[in-house]
Formats: structure tokens, C-alpha cells, sequence
């Protein structure tokens, strides 16, 4: 078995490999999703500024797990373009590693609506069944997709990220702006960072892409906006809600 740990996807026997909603997908995802309860419920309980250390060394190390994968993976001899932190996880590291140091509206919505959403969708339509489940890179994206959504988890529940509606534009705006340069890196390296080439496969953008073709980005950016909407929709009504009633 662990002669395939680090092994390139093409030399592995396809008996090793898993699907998408077996038993180990689902053993996986109850394991992260019973890890994240207990380290959400033992940060919420703790201080205001024991939190603030939690959140800056739980994003330092996970910019560290980052760097661990690409090390082990030039060691291997395993590393490609595809391994830099240029898909949307990938970004979300930094965002959170900002978020961890300089909390803000704009990085807290970007938390919120990019890191957790992403990376939950990441885990729910994963991409890394080319690997066996015990593989290096399957153990890394199981385990460094949920460090986001606890992360993000962590600050929301315990009312320190307040998502707020009116950063949408500028999200908007940075996805746009993350989108644009990124083309020509695909181009350039034959990557599909984003996925702006093609949707994930399995993911729920396949039915845009079939439906748009290359024309499928705006479309995934006008749906990934509506879905932000209902995101960020019930914490605006608290919000006025909460103003009306100081008001009265």
C-alpha cells in the first residue's frame, strides 16, 4: 500500500483507486465533519484573545501544510504546475492567513463566501480520486479543505466574522480580477487554475459548461453571485433587524 503514497496517478493499479460517495468518501467526510465540531465548540468557548492565537496559528500552519505538500512532492520527484496554490482553495490559504492577522469586512466576506463554500464544495465533488484514498495528495486535500471550512467555521460561530452583503461587488470584482491574469497562466502552463478551462469533473458546474462551453465562466460568476445573495441574504436581515430594534 504505501508504495503508491507518493505515486504519480498513471503507475497506480485501478483497483487502488476510490469513487466519489463510497464508503471511503463518507468515512472521510463524518471523520473531518466530527473534528470540526469539537475544535468549533472548544474555540467558541474560549477567551477573545486566546481566539486570536488559535485563528494565527491555525492559518500559519495551514501556509505550512501548503509548503509541506510542495517540498515532499519535489522530493518524490511528483511536483507540477498544478500543485501551486492558484485554484481557489488555494487562494483561500492567503485569504485566511490575512483574515488571521487583519481582520476586515472584505477578507471576512471573502472567508466566508469563497473559503468555506469552496472548500465544502471541494470535499462534497472531489477531484483527487485519480489517487487512492491512503495517497499523500488525497490525505492532503481531505484534511487541508476542511482546515479552511474550520477555520472559517471557528470565526463565524463564534461572532467574529460578520458576513456582510455590500462586500458582494468587491468580491465579485476580486474573483474577476483573480480570473483574468489566470487565463493566461493556464495558457501559458497548460493548468486549469480555477478551473476557468473546465469545471471540476462531478462538480455542479459541469451542466453550465455543457450548456455554455468556454462560455461557462461569466455564467459560474452570475450563479457563484446568486448563491452568495442567499448566503449573505439572512445575516443583512439580522443586521437591520437588530438596527430597527436599537432605533425603537
Amino acid at each position: 500500500m504505501l508504495q503508491y503514497f507518493m505515486e504519480k496517478p498513471e503507475n497506480i493499479p485501478p483497483e487502488e483507486l476510490w469513487q466519489a460517495y463510497d464508503i471511503h468518501h463518507f468515512a472521510w467526510l463524518a471523520a473531518l465533519a466530527l473534528v470540526g465540531i469539537l475544535l468549533v465548540r472548544w474555540f467558541c468557548h474560549c477567551d477573545h484573545d486566546r481566539q486570536t492565537r488559535i485563528l494565527k496559528v491555525f492559518a500559519v500552519l495551514i501556509v505550512c501544510q501548503e509548503i509541506v505538500k510542495d517540498i515532499l512532492h519535489y522530493v518524490a520527484g511528483t511536483l507540477e504546475w498544478e500543485h501551486m496554490p492558484l485554484h481557489i482553495c488555494g487562494i483561500s490559504i492567503f485569504f485566511t492567513l490575512w483574515y488571521a492577522f487583519r481582520p476586515g469586512k472584505l477578507n471576512g466576506a471573502y472567508v466566508y463566501g469563497m473559503s468555506i463554500t469552496g472548500a465544502l464544495c471541494a470535499l462534497l465533488f472531489p477531484n483527487w480520486t485519480e489517487f487512492p484514498v491512503y495517497h499523500f495528495s488525497a490525505i492532503n486535500s481531505f484534511t487541508i479543505h476542511a482546515w479552511l471550512i474550520i477555520f472559517g467555521l471557528m470565526a463565524l460561530c463564534s461572532g467574529r466574522l460578520k458576513p456582510d452583503i455590500r462586500q458582494i461587488p468587491k468580491l465579485t470584482l476580486i474573483m474577476i480580477a483573480l480570473a483574468i491574469p489566470m487565463h493566461f497562466v493556464n495558457e501559458a502552463l497548460g493548468t486549469n487554475f480555477m478551473f476557468i478551462s473546465t469545471p471540476s469533473p462531478g462538480s455542479p458546474l459541469m451542466p453550465l459548461y455543457g450548456l455554455f462551453g468556454n462560455g461557462y465562466v461569466a455564467a459560474a460568476l452570475v450563479l457563484m453571485v446568486l448563491v452568495w445573495i442567499v448566503l449573505f441574504l439572512p445575516w443583512e436581515i439580522a443586521r437591520r433587524r437588530k438596527e430597527k430594534q436599537q432605533a425603537s
